[in-house]
This record gives C-alpha cells, structure tokens and sequence, in this order.
C-alpha cells in the first residue's frame, strides 16, 4: 500500500502545467502507453502531487526546533519566507530544465530500453515539478500584503524557463549525446539525491511532506545513471561503442564540478540549518557527495578492469583497480591511463570559494602556473580545452564562465556563490 496520498493542483494552473509538458515533453505518451513493457509490475506514472507523512509534527533543526512547523507561508518571517521561496523555485526549475536537456538527445539513447529510462526519469522529473507547484498553490498565504502574489509569480516565470535561463548552471547546459544522459544521471541527480534527503527536516511542513516520495523515485535516476556509466566505460575499454574512454574522462570533468557548486558556496549553509530547512551545511552535504561520487567512479574502473580480467572476482578487480590508481604503476596489464579519474574538487569551478573559483586549478587541485604566476585565463581555458568535452567548451555556458573569470581578475566582482 502507498505510504502517500495523492492532491492536485488549481484548474488553472494544471492546465497551465499540461500546456508545458504538451510544448516541452510529448513524449511522455510514449512512456504510458509502454510502461507495462519496461516497467511491468511498478506502480504507473501518474500527474499529482504525492504527499507523505511527517516523521515528526515538530521541527528539528535550528533556531525554532521543537515548536510545530509551520503550515502557512506567512508563519514564516520576512527573510525566512523569501529565502524558502528560493529554495522551492530552484528545485521546480531544474526539475524543468533537466527535461529539457534530457529531450535534446532522447532519440540518440543506447537502445530502446535505455530510451525509455531516460523517458520514464523525465516523467518523474515532471512530477516533481507539479509536486513544487502544489507546494506553491495550495497555500494561499503565499500573496501577502506588500509581496505580491509570490506563488503566481514563481510558477508563471519557472513555466517560462529555457535552458539557460535556469537557476543553477548544471540545468543551463545542452547534451551531445547519451553520454550526457548518463553521466547527468550519476551525477548531477545524485546532487538531488542530498537536497532532497536534507529537506526532509523543512520546517515549512508542505515542503516537508513532499520530500519523501521525491526522494524515492530520485532512486531510479541514479541507478539508471551508474548502470549505463559502467555500460559506457566497459565498452569503451573494449573498443565498442560509440564513445572512448577520453570522452568519458572528459564527461566527468565537465559535469561533476557543476554538481560541487549545486550545494553553493563550501562556507554557506547555516541560515538554512538556521531555518530549520536543512539539516547540514553546504560543505557536510558536498563531502558526502564527493565520496559518493568516489565510488561510482570505482565501478566504472572495475567494469574497465574486468574487460581484461574477466575471471578475476570483484574484490580482486577492486583491489587492482584501487592498486593501479593508488601507486599509479601498471598492474596485470592495466595502465593509470586505462582508468577514469575523479578530478579535484577546485577543478572548474566558477562557483565557490573565492579561492578556487574561477581560478587556474589542474584536475589534480594545483594551481598552474607559468614563471612562477598564475596561467593567464586564455592559458588556462587552453588547457580545459583539452580536458572537458567539445560541446561544453563551445557552448554559451562557457562564454559566461569565461565572461565570469575576466570580470573576476579584472577585480570588478568576486567568485559568484549559488545552490538550493
């Protein structure tokens, strides 16, 4: 039995709502008339906002902690309000703007069943979005006096977003191709993954009751993300496929500093926690995520591994793996250069601490430097030229990475801090 009952929507905005999905995702029929082939046995795609329980009716973090939470928008102050507004509008967006990415190479998935993967993660993409609107539109203390009406608003501009118009920068940036798919779903969802499991403490009780069921059907993207990552890298260690290793090493230069800066600046945090909206600073969440990231890297270099080695158990192809990358000497016929890296954390960043954002870090975590000073921004963007994939490096995103560096260094502003 479902441990959630399911709400809908204004008329009004559900219908404004379906007008989005018939522009942007019309695929989706494509899901529900084949859902029993690919998913037989799962509960169907539904449209409607799925509410759950609260483990407590009390609020557990911060500087209200153990008063009831709050049920009604204008319970919570000025800054308090205006900042829950913020997290609720960049959640809905890149639930929006990960369906718009994932569209641009829909028809070029793996096979058939991996299409529909892909479709069956853009539906439930989708009903998160509805579930931020429902948060938004069952509560008519949103409009406020000297406010405005905040919800209206919020949904009128998220229905209006296109890619590059999204909060965080990790929703502005187009696919190439189905390596895209997978490596957003490794990593880029699994940032959700965190958000989600933090906002579960949201001391706004709406927001909080719609974590849960989010946070369940996040599983499905992730798993579908690693399974074909590990796919891809196997192939390519074989020489099939339609990507090589380098591509995936490059992938995974791109997108995971994107996924770092989804968390927001590594000093932030606490007013969140203060809030009673999270329960962990941006930099708790980050480590978490980095070592989880650690391990999904590991799998890839095992399937790589057992390309050569199929008889080797796992353990043993961990050990070897883990031995290679350790020593950074060739063992049992695999090379360092055989194996996919996680580069550092201060590696292409534009967003974070001032120290390392929009600075000339290599993909070790060192500065590179040329006569004993920092490379110069055409240098350094030489080399992450040779280091992220081709369609990121000539993309509008970059431009304003690059746009971003230079107005930094020629000190007119300081390295820009965004997240939920």
């Amino acid at each position: 039995m479902a441990d959630y009952q399911l709400e809908y929507i204004s008329d009004h905005h559900h219908k404004a709502f379906l007008d989005w999905q018939t522009r942007e995702f019309p695929e989706l029929r494509l899901l529900t008339e084949n859902w029993d082939t690919h998913f037989h046995g799962q509960t169907p795609f539904v449209l409607a906002a799925k509410i759950s329980g609260l483990k407590s009716d009390l609020i557990e973090h911060g500087r209200f902690q153990g008063r009831r939470r709050m049920e009604r928008a204008r319970d919570m102050g000025g800054n308090m309000f205006y900042t829950a507004k913020g997290i609720i509008r960049a959640q809905c967006s890149t639930e929006f703007g990960s369906i718009q990415q994932h569209r641009e190479t829909l028809e070029r998935a793996h096979d058939n069943e991996a299409q529909h993967a892909i479709l069956r993660i853009m539906a439930e993409e989708l009903r998160h979005a509805y579930q931020m609107f429902w948060v938004l539109d069952r509560d008519p203390t949103w409009k406020r006096p000297g406010h405005g009406d905040v919800a209206r608003e919020t949904v009128e501009e998220l229905l209006a977003m296109r890619t590059g118009d999204h909060v965080l920068d990790a929703f502005n940036m187009e696919f190439a191709n189905f390596l895209d798919n997978a490596m957003f779903a490794a990593v880029i969802d699994l940032v959700g993954k965190y958000q989600l499991d933090m906002q579960r403490t949201f001391s706004y009780a709406p927001m909080a009751r719609s974590m849960g069921p989010m946070f369940s059907e996040e599983g499905f993207h992730l798993a579908t993300g690693r399974r074909f990552l590990r796919l891809l890298a196997g192939e390519a260690a074989a020489e099939k496929g339609e990507f090589s290793l380098d591509a995936i090493q490059r992938a995974i230069n791109t997108w995971y500093p994107r996924g770092l800066e989804m968390f927001g600046n590594e000093a932030g945090g606490a007013t969140n926690v203060d809030f009673g909206f999270k329960d962990r600073t941006n930099a708790a969440a980050q480590a978490q995520y980095i070592e989880e990231v650690e391990g999904i890297v590991l799998d890839a270099n095992i399937e790589i591994a057992r390309v050569r080695h199929e008889k080797l158990s796992r353990p043993q192809l961990k050990d070897l793996v883990q031995d290679v990358a350790t020593t950074r000497e060739p063992s049992l016929g695999l090379k360092p250069e055989d194996l996919l890296r996680l580069p550092d954390r201060k590696f292409n960043r534009k967003r974070g601490s001032v120290e390392f954002a929009l600075e000339p870090v290599d993909t070790d975590g060192k500065t590179i430097t040329e006569g004993g000073q920092p490379v110069s921004g055409a240098a350094y963007f030489q080399y992450l030229e040779r280091r992220v994939t081709p369609q990121y490096f000539h993309s509008s995103e970059f431009e304003k990475f690059k746009s971003a560096w230079e107005a930094k260094h020629a000190g007119e502003i300081m390295a820009a801090s965004a997240g939920w």
